[in-house]
Order: structure tokens, then sequence, then C-alpha cells
């Protein structure tokens, strides 16, 4: 009787390993190197379209961040894919906030995968994995 029940243990623990998805691996996210312009009191990233693209995020949503977080005003060229900050910003501190951005709105906090996407429902966004199903609430943006 014992050894029965080994055995439907062992059964129903490869059952349930089946069933539970692998872990995703991280991946490793390489943010394109910044493309800065000063020009006068402004700061241009010429490879804004390219670094919201290889964040998976459009660049609506990046630019409302990069411009709350610097506490600036400026606007994002859609023909050109630049965006022109209201100030001058040098590059350390734009990278820091792409990784805080990447960290907080693009990375999966469960599994580290960065196959997600951002979902506003009514006030909130939440940020889902593709890849293990979780769900986060996010700050606003």
């Amino acid at each position: 009787m014992e050894e029965s029940r080994i055995k439907d243990y062992m059964w129903l623990l490869e059952r349930a390993y089946m069933k539970v998805p692998p872990k995703a691996e991280s991946e490793d996210l390489t943010i394109p190197e910044l493309e800065l312009i000063r020009v006068g009191d402004q700061t241009i990233i010429r490879n804004f379209r390219e670094i919201a693209e290889k964040l998976k995020r459009e660049p609506g949503i990046l630019t409302r961040y990069l411009l709350r977080e610097l506490n600036t005003g400026g606007s994002y060229d859609e023909g050109s894919g630049q965006l022109r900050v209201n100030m001058k910003v040098s590059r350390k501190p734009i990278e820091q906030l792409l990784r805080k951005f990447e960290k907080t709105y693009v990375r999966c906090p469960t599994c580290n995968s960065i196959d997600t996407r951002l979902v506003k429902r009514e006030r909130t966004w939440i940020l889902i994995c593709e890849a293990c199903g979780a769900e986060q609430t996010v700050k606003p943006i």
C-alpha cells in the first residue's frame, strides 16, 4: 500500500511539473547608445524612435515618462523619430531614466522577461507578461 502511494505521488508530481510553463530566462536588453544634439537650451535625442522600439513601447508613452521625470516640456516628432527636450540634459540622467523605465514598465518582475505589454484598464496601468502570464499594476505614466 505504501508503494502505491509513492507511485501516485510521483505521477502527480510529474503531471504538475508538465503543466507549469518553464521559467523564461532573463533576456538581455541592450538599449541603443543615445545620439544627443544640443541646440541652444534644448536637447534632441535623434534615435528616440529606435530606443522606444527596442523597449517595445510606443514613443508617446516613453516621451511622457521622460518629460515627467525630467520635469520639463518637449515634443516627439513622429516624422523624424526625434525627441526634443526643452532643457540642457546630459547623457547620464537620460540613460538612468531609461534603465528605470525598463525595470518598471518593460521587464516582468516575476520571470524577468522583456516580452511584456502595457495595458490601461480604466485609470490603472497594468504590465502583462506574455511569457508567464503575470499581471502587475504599475505607477501611472
